[in-house]
């Protein structure tokens, strides 16, 4: 009937939900193997970038193929909040683009 599965454009989201919770997780091996590798030229420096991150809420603003358009609200330890905007490109169960940067 031509329809596509419900879980067609979910995948993609999904991919970046389990990303995002991970970090949350502090599990940065997961997010490494679930694209955080694409994103940083190594392990060390990926992780090192959360340093100062508590939290990340993320907000999925719309799923377009591919494409996974979000905002993510990073609560810092010093209890500062900085809000990020961006695309997560997802192929294969993996992260293979990010452009994210912060807003405010």
């Amino acid at each position: 009937t031509g329809r596509r599965s419900p879980g067609a454009s979910a995948r993609p989201a999904a991919t970046v939900a389990a990303y995002i919770a991970a970090i949350n997780r502090h599990d940065y091996a997961r997010a490494w193997d679930l694209g955080g590798r694409n994103s940083s030229a190594s392990f060390a420096a990926f992780a090192q970038g959360f340093g100062t991150t508590a939290k990340d809420t993320l907000i999925i603003l719309s799923v377009r193929g591919s494409v996974v358009t979000v905002e993510l609200v990073a609560q810092q330890t010093d209890g500062t909040v900085k809000t990020y905007q961006g695309t997560y490109t997802v192929d294969g169960g993996v992260i293979t683009h990010s452009d994210v940067g912060q807003i405010s």
